[in-house]
């Protein structure tokens, strides 16, 4: 009796049976665009913030010390000082420096002070500092300076000139700085979110 040959079976692959594939995973986006957003928006807030800050108090200290200057048109007159505090006499800008005296409390006063000028406009008129003196003693100081008008007071902040200035430049700076940072996040995720897609 003859048997007849089976039709030849597929070989089994040793991998399983074939299937269709695994679907394809979603492309993650990634952390760097979201963490570009945060970090660019967080410098962007605090440089502005922090650079308002800073011009507002330069300004507010520059403006208070010219505010305290006291113009003797007559070039005579009375200022009232504490003890520590500086006066700086100013003489109208291109006029000839006026030869003032001071008479305070006692002789000793006032002394020499620290070698500091600086100048100012008031009401339109360009004031520069001459001479500079220390209040040793509270009270009431008569000025005499021969009819050559004069002002009077502290010496404007140079520090709160500088702490302005600086202020809008850290603003500045550091709002670009902060606003290119959150663009490019913005763009990375868009385009991330864009390929995924596809």
């Amino acid at each position: 009796m003859t048997v007849p040959n089976s039709a030849p079976q597929p070989a089994m692959s040793p991998y399983g049976p074939a299937g269709h594939g695994q679907a394809p995973t979603p492309k993650k986006t990634g952390k760097a665009p979201l963490v570009l957003i945060v970090l660019g928006g967080v410098i962007l807030a605090v440089s502005v913030v922090a650079g308002i800050v800073i011009t507002v108090f330069g300004i507010s200290s520059t403006a208070g010390g010219i505010g305290d200057i006291e113009v003797l048109d007559s070039g005579s007159g009375t200022v009232t000082a504490e003890e520590g505090d500086l006066l700086q006499f100013y003489a109208e800008a291109g006029t000839p420096m006026p030869s003032c005296q001071v008479t305070g409390p006692s002789s000793g006063s006032l002394s020499d002070g620290p070698n500091r000028t600086s100048s100012t406009t008031i009401d339109g008129t360009t004031w520069e500092s001459f001479d500079i003196a220390e209040v040793n003693e509270s009270g009431e100081f008569a000025i005499d300076c021969g009819g050559t008008p004069v002002a009077v007071g502290p010496p404007v902040s140079i520090g709160g000139i500088f702490g302005a200035v600086g202020g809008i430049l850290l603003g500045l700076a550091g709002g670009f700085v902060g606003f290119v940072l959150l663009v490019i996040g913005v763009i990375l995720l868009i385009v991330r979110k864009r390929a995924a897609r596809v």
